[in-house]
Order: structure tokens, then C-alpha cells, then sequence
């Protein structure tokens, strides 16, 4: 599907204008009925709406009105039934506050400089009841300075405002600052102000698509006009992008607009968002700028899980499944067999000899194992189905040791895999290598067994003589013999 960037400014525009859309069930939700506490507290104190400043009245300091009156069913001329059909729409765009002087929105959203000088940033305009809007003071009502890290360039869509003074009263969200990107399938919550009218949880979205360098992703959130620059959420409440462009908002049913509704939601499309990590980088590349999410000298942002071999993701040598992504990798390292592109590490140690199948699954891989990091290779695959150059497969016996196995891509397409591994313990008649394969020594309690042919043992050692230095049994010279021959046959063999 064509995917438009949503318009951010006038209502004259809606017309021309693409937006968002439903998928399936419509999601949305008022703030006080959400079940997360998560996500209520952050729609109740980290989200903004831009307005224009001639909506607002703040002539009272302790209860700030927006003296807009038209309502959502009246600007979109929505059918009878329609959700939210009696709500105000003032809004034009949605934030979230990041820190206690920046909030982060869509680059559309403040394109031009009367974007930031006409406009103010409301916090918790919401309902505490049904019907019943929360009061505003002049702790939730702040214009805009200026605007930093703005990029609108059809790959990323972000911008941060700097307030004109410090926010109090309001928590800011916590930014998810990992720089991989998100599996496929991951649940997460879209918050902003849909239509311009107040905030709105939407927790029915999921993952369908992410882009191979982390930079942007698509989910089926329900967003409209107005959602633009709405923080998207993971189920911990860490905000992990922003909305920026979608399908169209309404549909026409015979002289009058209903929601347009996309039903099943597609498994591969959806809302078009970018991932809040290189927002926070051009935000921390600011000269001069100050903020608590660059004490680090750049973003405090740690490296993925696995990144590089000396920081590989350690597993219990056990038979799992993890399904994971390449997404937002470094391309480090590479096999005998390929894998050019990114690639993820995970380290394991076995105490025996040990069976180990390990697949993948998803795209088109390349599995390498080695003894460590610094180590040998024991095996490289790249294609296990040759039709398709998809999936990889490894087979191998192992003995005890330190192993590092690499999930690595063939080149920089990458995307979600699933990693199947089966260890299975090998025991020592199934031909599996040891410590000491080849040289078994006696066991505890089993010296008939170890010196097998010796008529009336003693059990003890020594070489094949007796405690007082003479001549064992002759039953017992057999051993050295053999022990000689081996000696003798190793000596030849080097």
C-alpha cells in the first residue's frame, strides 16, 4: 500500500491529506479506562498536543482553557454511531516529553517557524470521566523555543522541541535507547491525541516490518491526523518510536464519513513510524546541547545483546528455540562459508561431549560455530534449502569446551530469524569425543575391570609391581606391554 505522510498543520488540509487508519478492532481508548498503569500514567503526564496559541486562555493561571468548540463528528462529518463523534479537536499533532525541557514529534509537525512560534504543547488533555476533562494549569501548557534534531527525509521523520522554561508537574517518558530494532509480532501501545482530540491508549498494535539499519519500522497501530509525532510504546512503558505517516483516516458511506476499517490487518504493512534511537542520536549530536539522555558523550545507548564475539549473548547449552533479529547489528564478523552482513553472537560451554543441532529460519542466513573467539572454526552452512537460499544448518559432535555460535546474514538484507538448537549429551560408546578419548583409565571400585586377565589382583597400582617392589603377578605384565606399544606407536605417529 502507498504510504503518505500525514499532514500536520491546518484542518483546510485534511482533505488532501493521507492518514492513518483502523486495523481490525479500533483500538482506542480514554486514559482513565486503559488496564495498563503504565501506560495511563504516561498519557496523563508525559503526552503533548500541539495547538495553536489562539485556542488557549490562560487568563486564570490555575485553570487554563482551550476555548475550541467544534467537534470531531462536525470537522469530519462522521455518520450517527461514530466513536468520539462529540469530542473537540483543537490538536494537530502529538509529543512525548523526553526530558524536563524537550519533547519529541514528527519532523512535519514543525516544518516551518510559525509551526513553533503560533503554536503551544499541551500535557494531560485528557478525560478523568466520561465527559468530564481534566483541569489545566499553567504547569501543562508550554511554547516552543526552538526546534533541534529536525530530519524529514523520507526515511526518518523526528524532531525535538526545546521548551521555553523547565516542565514541572509532569514525568517524562522513558526512551527505549537499544539500537537494534523490534522482532516482528512485538505488542505495542500508540499514545497521542487522534483527530486532534484528547489523548487516546491504543494497545492493539504489533510489529509487522523493520528496516535492516533500525532507522524505521511499520505496526498496525489505529492512529488518525493529529497522531502525528505520537509516541508508540513498548509493554514496559519505554518508548521505542514515533508515528509518521499512514492510510487514509475515513471513508465515504453515502453522504456521510465512517472510519475506514482494514479487516484482518495485513501481516506485512501497517503505519509507518521511526524508531526513536536516531532521534536520540541527532538529538545528542546538537552542539551545545544539554540533556540527561547524553551524559554519555552521544547517547547513553548500550550495545545490543551479542553485537561483538567478546560481548556474545550467553545460553544454558540446553534444547531451546530464540527468536530474535539482525536488525540494528554491526556486520563484525565472517565464516568460511559467507556472511557479510550483520551477525549476532552466543556464547555456550559444554562439560562433555555433547550432539548439537542448530537451525535458522526466517531469511537467508549463514551459522558459524567456534572455540571461542579467538578460536578455531568448527563449522560454517549457508544454505541448508538450496531452492530458496534460505535457513542454515549445523551438526555437530563436540567435546567439553568454551563455543561461540554465530548467526550472521548473507548480506545486508536482514530481518527476524528463529534459532532451533538441540543439544543432546553423547555417551562414551556412541563415538563421541572426551577429555581423554581413547585413553580410558581405570574407575573407582572396578580394579578387576581395569586389570582384566589378572588372576588374584590386589587392586592396586604402581606401575605393574607389588607394594615391596617384585615382580607382579604375571597376569599383570600385559598392562605395560600395552602401554609401551602405545607409547611406541605415538613416538612413530609425530
Amino acid at each position: 500500500m502507498a504510504l503518505w505522510l500525514l499532514a500536520g498543520c491546518s484542518e483546510e488540509a485534511l482533505g488532501a491529506a493521507r492518514a492513518p487508519v483502523v486495523y481490525g478492532v479500533d483500538g482506542r481508548t480514554e486514559a482513565f479506562e486503559h488496564p495498563s498503569a503504565v501506560h495511563r500514567a504516561l498519557a496523563e503526564s508525559a503526552v503533548a498536543m500541539q495547538v495553536h496559541e489562539d485556542w488557549i486562555d490562560a487568563t486564570d493561571p490555575a485553570d487554563v482553557r482551550i476555548t475550541y468548540t467544534r467537534t470531531l463528528g462536525e470537522a469530519q462529518d462522521l455518520c450517527a454511531g461514530e466513536r468520539f463523534a462529540d469530542q473537540i479537536e483543537p490538536g494537530t499533532c502529538s509529543g512525548t516529553l523526553v526530558d524536563e525541557r524537550h519533547l519529541l514529534t514528527a519532523g512535519h509537525c514543525v516544518e516551518s517557524a510559525g509551526d513553533c512560534t503560533d503554536y503551544v504543547w499541551v500535557l494531560g488533555f485528557r478525560y478523568v470521566a466520561d465527559g468530564v476533562l481534566a483541569t489545566l494549569t499553567e504547569d501543562d501548557v508550554y511554547r516552543c523555543s526552538e526546534v533541534v534534531a529536525y530530519a524529514d527525509d523520507g526515511d526518518v521523520d523526528h524532531a525535538f522541541v526545546r521548551l521555553d522554561r523547565p516542565v514541572v508537574g509532569h514525568t517524562p517518558a522513558a526512551v527505549r535507547v537499544e539500537p537494534s530494532g523490534l522482532a516482528d509480532g512485538t505488542e505495542v501501545t500508540l499514545i497521542g491525541h487522534p483527530n486532534g482530540i484528547p489523548v487516546k491508549i491504543d494497545s492493539g498494535g504489533v510489529v509487522t516490518w523493520s528496516s535492516s539499519d533500525a532507522r524505521s519500522l511499520t505496526a498496525t497501530v489505529d492512529a488518525f491526523h493529529g497522531n502525528s509525532g505520537s509516541g508508540v510504546f513498548d509493554a514496559a512503558g519505554l518508548l521505542v518510536a514515533l508515528l509518521d505517516g499512514g492510510e487514509t483516516d475515513y471513508v465515504d458511506a453515502g453522504g456521510c464519513n465512517v472510519v475506514n476499517v482494514i479487516d484482518p490487518p495485513p501481516a506485512d504493512d501497517g503505519e509507518t513510524l521511526t524508531y526513536a534511537r536516531p532521534a536520540l542520536e541527532a538529538l545528542c549530536a546538537t552542539p551545545g546541547l544539554v540533556s540527561p539522555l547524553c551524559d554519555c558523550d552521544g547517547p547513553c545507548v548500550p550495545a545490543p545483546a551479542g553485537d561483538t564475539c567478546d560481548d556474545a549473548e550467553p545460553i544454558e547449552p540446553v534444547s531451546q528455540v530464540l527468536r530474535a533479529t539482525l536488525s540494528g547489528y554491526t556486520p563484525d564478523t565472517t565464516g568460511s562459508c559467507g556472511g557479510d552482513g550483520p551477525d549476532r553472537s552466543y556464547a555456550f560451554d559444554l562439560d562433555g561431549p555433547t550432539r548439537l543441532v542448530a537451525r535458522t529460519e526466517g531469511f537467508d542466513t549463514v551459522l558459524y560455530l567456534r572455540a571461542g573467539c579467538d578460536g578455531a572454526e568448527v563449522a560454517c552452512n549457508d544454505d541448508v534449502d538450496t531452492d530458496t537460499d534460505r535457513g542454515s544448518l549445523l551438526d555437530e559432535v563436540l567435546g567439553p569446551g568454551s563455543y561461540v555460535l554465530f548467526v550472521d546474514a548473507y548480506d545486508a538484507r536482514v530481518g527476524t530469524y528463529a534459532l532451533t538448537l538441540t543439544f543432546e549429551p553423547v555417551g562414551a560408546d556412541a563415538g563421541g569425543p572426551g577429555p581423554d578419548a581413547g585413553v580410558p583409565g581405570p574407575t573407582p571400585d572396578a580394579g578387576a575391570a581395569a586389570d582384566a586377565g589378572r588372576a588374584g589382583g590386589t587392586g592396586s597400582s604402581g606401575g605393574g609391581c607389588s607394594a615391596a617392589g617384585s615382580p607382579a603377578a604375571p597376569g599383570g605384565w600385559w598392562p605395560l606391554g600395552a602401554a609401551l606399544a602405545l607409547l611406541w606407536s605415538q613416538r612413530r605417529a609425530r
